[in-house]
């Protein structure tokens, strides 16, 4: 599976001393673009499928990337943190949506609602 940053939404969180998804992931596998100060997959085949950096990205910018057989072409999932859960809303390549929750212990900076 993997990961997909969105470098238009990406901020690289420039007011810490490392972006979160930089933080998060275990194999170390997420760089910043010095000329950018995007956040970018150095090597999509070694990731975890973790998604540690996904549940962090404190903008979205960071979603799974689900295969073919699975999900279908263009179908898209991604999280959102609440205070008790993460919400992941999966949207089909018909464009139909469906959320589910997970619970979780999320820092307060993260909390969306």
């Amino acid at each position: 599976m993997g990961i997909l940053i969105d470098e238009n939404t990406c901020h690289g969180c420039t007011k810490l001393p490392e972006a979160r998804c930089v933080t998060a992931c275990p194999g170390d596998l997420i760089g910043i673009r010095s000329e950018s100060g995007k956040a970018f997959m150095r090597v999509q085949p070694d990731c975890w499928d973790c998604y540690a950096c996904v549940k962090m990205c404190p903008v979205s910018a960071i979603e799974v990337i689900l295969p073919y057989p699975l999900a279908g072409r263009e179908a898209h999932l991604m999280p959102k943190m609440k205070r008790e859960s993460i919400r992941w809303t999966l949207t089909g390549p018909d464009g139909n949506a469906e959320q589910f929750d997970s619970p979780t212990r999320v820092p307060e900076e993260l909390l969306t609602d």
